[in-house]
């Protein structure tokens, strides 16, 4: 045999090492694609979980936040229902917030009794539960009752806040356990979300509380006014209502309609009681109110936002108001709502100086200085209010 057969022969693997390096190269393969399979599942997950914060984490209204986390959850999991249920401080049932496709309970959608049910199982021990349709089907009634779901807690490190229910995989599979991990992350998510919006909903209800405490005090100061700045903020939501004003903007005028007035606490009663004519000064005083109520609370940062509603609700729109004198559309639109909504109360109450006007000749007034005091959008907005609202 010659020297090159001799080195192709040694060079050669026996059959058996040959099939044991084959075997090894296909495991580590399939390794290699297990691990891919599951970083792209992890890579789901995070940009979900990413998406589902930049929609939600500056959402301040737990009905929309629920919504918009139904919607992803959907979207995501290719879930044909989604239910997102919270426990009723007061009650402690769980009741439903956001609800897709047809999901209901008698006619209503769900409202699960405190202790009953699986969906209560799942709130109270804080663990994933899978639902075949057949147990769904005692919870539920609707179209995918006998779909297969899976329902996860929505928990933050101190407290269950509710339960999330996804039902009836689009493509007909059962939820993988990659699906129940993906749902608890972005229950994890929401469960922060809704923290946080709780958080700023009580403190949004302390400082209504505050304003309505200090309206109140304002009201203790005369009989003359009591009751305005309450009637004002009616008016002034109506109007905003009318305008389309969303909930943030709504919740705004009427902590500010309730503090429009609060500079008068430093106007004597004496002057705010007088029948006859006031003399220049008492004019001025009494017109300095709108700034010095925007002075008292400047240094509270929550009311911030109302300031300049308040120092502004007196300025006209052709710009011969007090006390910056601002025209038109630079007049803050709180400060114009207000405008009209005060004027209005003001003509239909009585004062210690006039009798009220009748509903009808204070309408015509508004209208008529439409233009040159008020913005006329407002007062359009307005007479549209009046014509099926009765103030």
């Amino acid at each position: 045999m010659s020297d090159r057969n001799q080195h192709t022969d040694h060079q050669q693997l026996p059959w058996s090492e040959t099939a044991d390096l084959l075997l090894r190269l296909a495991l580590t393969e399939r390794k290699l694609s297990l691990a891919m399979q599951k970083l792209e599942a992890r890579n789901l997950e995070l940009s979900t979980i990413q998406r589902l914060a930049e929609t939600i984490g500056n959402e301040r209204q737990i009905n929309r936040l629920c919504e918009k986390t139904a919607e992803e959850i959907s979207r995501t999991l290719g879930a044909a229902a989604v239910t997102i249920l919270l426990r009723d401080k007061v009650t402690g049932d769980l009741v439903t917030m956001a609800s897709s496709d047809d999901l209901t309970l008698g006619g209503r959608h769900p409202h699960v009794k405190a202790g009953d049910g699986l969906l209560w199982q799942v709130m109270k021990t804080g663990k994933p539960l899978r639902l075949p349709g057949a147990a769904a089907a005692q919870q539920f009634a609707g179209r995918q009752i006998a779909q297969p779901g899976i329902a996860v807690p929505i928990r933050t490190k101190e407290k269950t806040l509710g339960v999330i229910y996804a039902c009836g995989p689009i493509k007909g599979r059962e939820f993988s356990a990659r699906d129940q991990a993906l749902l608890l992350g972005i229950a994890s998510q929401a469960a922060v979300a809704l923290d946080n919006a709780t958080l700023f909903h009580d403190l949004e209800n302390l400082f209504v509380g505050i304003a309505w405490s200090f309206a109140s005090a304002l009201d203790a100061k005369s009989p003359w006014t009591a009751g305005h700045s309450k009637r004002v903020t009616q008016f002034s939501v109506a109007i905003a209502e009318e305008l389309g004003q969303d909930t943030e903007f709504l919740n705004a005028i009427q902590t500010c309609g309730l503090l429009h007035d609060i500079g008068k606490i430093g106007i004597s009663e004496k002057l705010l009681n007088k029948k006859g004519t006031i003399t220049r000064q008492e004019r001025r005083a009494i017109a300095q109110h709108a700034e010095h109520g925007a002075k008292i609370l400047e240094h509270i940062d929550a009311f911030q936002p109302l300031l300049p509603g308040i120092r502004h609700h007196h300025e006209r729109w052709d710009g011969s108001g007090f006390p910056d004198r601002l025209m038109e559309e630079d007049i803050p639109l709180m400060a114009r709502m207000l405008a009209v909504a005060d004027a209005y109360d003001a003509m239909t109450s009585d004062r210690p100086y006039r009798t009220r006007l009748t509903r009808a000749d204070a309408i015509a007034e508004i209208d008529r200085c439409s233009g040159s005091q008020f913005d006329p959008q407002i007062v359009e907005a307005f007479i549209e209010v009046t014509s099926h609202r009765m103030f």
